[in-house]
């Protein structure tokens, strides 16, 4: 028998599924369930995996945004804290000095 009818032979039996018996599969049969079974349990856990791999990069961006915030207010509650500071220290040295209530104006010499 000549190689190339060798390995079409080989190749129809591949297509039309005779490479495993039927007997195969009845002789092997809990050994076949336990592999599909490990496979789709396998499958299972990485789609887990996959899935709390996102959930925890969502949550970390979660936790860089609230940090920027945090130290936003921060900012902002320390410069409160020094302004109400100096105003006390002004009001207790009697010096007279209050906030503005109007933003400065440049004046322009005209000549």
């Amino acid at each position: 028998m000549p190689i190339a009818q060798k390995i079409g032979n080989a190749l129809r039996s591949v297509l039309q599924g005779d490479v495993v018996s039927s007997r195969f599969f009845m002789k092997h049969f809990f050994t076949t369930c336990m592999v599909v079974l490990g496979a789709i349990v396998v499958i299972a856990l990485r789609f887990e995996c996959a899935t709390s791999q996102n959930t925890i990069d969502r949550l970390n961006r979660q936790i860089n945004v609230m940090s920027t915030e945090k130290q936003k207010e921060r900012s902002r509650y320390m410069t409160l804290t020094r302004e109400s500071a100096m105003l006390h220290l002004v009001d207790s040295l009697r010096l007279g000095l209050t906030i503005p209530d109007r933003r400065p104006e440049i004046v322009e010499n005209i000549k």
